[in-house]
């Protein structure tokens, strides 16, 4: 399956087991995207150690193909956090499912996110991260949805604009499955609606 869908381009139709779509980013043009981001973070950060901060689930396979393409030492880890209710909007009202590991005072963050939102979701983690005291603290989001354009946390390195359609693929899920795609597609579950919202926990 992946090698067929590494060979398809905007546009084509993907068909799953479970439900269809539209390729909207293509295996090659987001590679080629990824490659300009990570030579702007290694200028940007030159002799400096960032510490990338894949926001999980939905972070982690961009943050991987991200720092391949970044010349620069660098550190990871790891951020998960999920809404108490469903239906809060305070930025107060979510759980640290996963917590960072490592002592990120006076160090250089870049908080890595596969799909930015119109969620508050991003406007906790930066006062969270702003708490332990970093150096500096920026965001890398692979795909920027049309609702989230003008979200007040800033998104430093960008990969796309896209609209606002549920999206699978480079590490976006329905339902736990197609993380591991190679492109960014629209995706329509058999036999529902065309509105299905991400998780809160990508």
């Amino acid at each position: 399956m992946i090698a067929a869908v590494r060979k398809l381009a905007r546009g084509d139709e993907v068909r799953l087991t479970d439900g269809s779509g539209r390729v909207l980013l293509g295996a090659a043009e987001i590679e080629a995207r990824i490659a300009e981001l990570g030579r702007e973070i290694a200028r940007d950060y030159a002799g400096r150690v960032p510490v990338l901060v894949a926001i999980l689930r939905g972070g982690f396979v961009f943050q991987c193909d991200l720092a391949r393409a970044t010349d620069l030492p660098q550190e990871f880890d790891y951020l998960s956090i999920s809404r108490f209710q469903p239906g809060q909007r305070e930025r107060t009202a979510v759980k640290v499912l996963h917590d960072l590991r490592c002592d990120v005072r006076g160090r250089d963050l870049i908080v890595v996110e596969g799909i930015r939102t119109d969620s508050t979701k991003m406007e906790y983690v930066r006062t969270f991260l702003q708490l332990r005291e970093p150096a500096s603290l920026a965001f890398a989001a692979l795909v920027c949805q049309e609702n989230a354009r003008n979200h007040p946390v800033p998104v430093q390195y960008k990969g796309f604009d896209i609209g606002n359609d549920f999206v699978i693929g480079y590490g976006l899920d329905y339902e736990e499955r197609y993380r591991n795609l190679p492109i960014i597609a629209t995706f329509v579950p058999s036999g529902t609606a065309r509105n299905s919202r991400r998780a809160e926990g990508e």
